[in-house]
């Protein structure tokens, strides 16, 4: 099952401070050896911040450009990001141009994250 990109609701400053403009987002999870759920990406956001901490091993992000329909139905391609396979903390500002995103562990546990 998809999950969707959640408003990060510890966001004090997007509620206390007017030259924040928007509420700001947040995802967080551990991947165990396996590839995780897609995760959608809500439109109007031009660009997320995607971090892979991988314990021991590898770990990717895909993304995929498929329609809504393929993500549900877990038919959708997942391509890999531009840093491939890394086997310790990276980072990438990703254009938000995408369906759906995912982490892709092997070897160990990684750290994923999405913020925006």
């Amino acid at each position: 099952m998809a999950k969707t990109l959640s408003p990060d609701l510890q966001d004090q400053q997007f509620s206390n401070n007017r030259a924040v403009h928007r509420q700001r987002f947040l995802h967080n999870e551990t991947v165990d050896t396996a590839t995780g759920e897609w995760l959608f990406l809500p439109p109007g956001i031009d660009h997320v911040l995607v971090s892979v901490d991988p314990a021991d091993g590898n770990a990717r992000v895909e993304y995929t450009q498929d329609d809504v329909t393929a993500v549900l139905n877990e038919t959708a391609v997942g391509k890999p990001w531009a840093e491939g396979d890394v086997s310790g903390y990276t980072d990438s500002l990703m254009v938000n141009a995408v369906t759906a995103i995912r982490c892709v562990a092997t070897g160990g546990a990684a750290e994923f994250k999405v913020t925006a």
